[in-house]
């Protein structure tokens, strides 16, 4: 009972690994049998070299290749150098000048007209009140 659950445990962790892909189950199902076919000339007291012939002709026919490399799900993305950031920036359009190389954020025609928004002496409002301007 002792070796068939070990035998047991061992076949179901690697059929977990064979069954990823198409390609590994049909390798390991015609080693598997091989495999059988071995077994089996074991206990009919056989020549076990003649299957041995067989199967490396077999493995001669079979080409295993590499998995390709492929990112797990979620992973997080590469970060960027400073040089990637610095061309990434500078492909900015501003939106109310249109120039390149700032946005409206930065933009100089913003940065002046903002500074003379504020009249300090409208007359719609008190004649007396003054206001105070402050450059940020």
């Amino acid at each position: 009972m002792a070796r068939h659950g070990l035998l047991a445990h061992k076949a179901s962790l690697i059929a977990g690994d064979v069954a990823l892909t198409d390609a590994r189950s049909t390798f390991f199902m015609d080693e598997l049998e091989l495999l059988h076919l071995r077994v089996k000339e074991i206990d009919d007291g056989g020549n076990i070299g003649s299957t041995r012939n067989k199967s490396t002709t077999r493995e001669d026919s079979h080409t295993i290749h590499d998995l390709s490399a492929v990112r797990a799900k979620g992973c997080r993305k590469s970060l960027k150098s400073s040089k990637e950031k610095s061309i990434a920036k500078g492909n900015r359009q501003c939106r109310i000048c249109g120039q390149n190389g700032h946005d409206k954020r930065m933009c100089p025609k913003r940065n002046k007209s903002s500074n003379t928004d504020i009249d300090p002496q409208d007359e719609d409002d008190d004649a007396g009140t003054q206001y105070d301007v402050r450059d940020d």
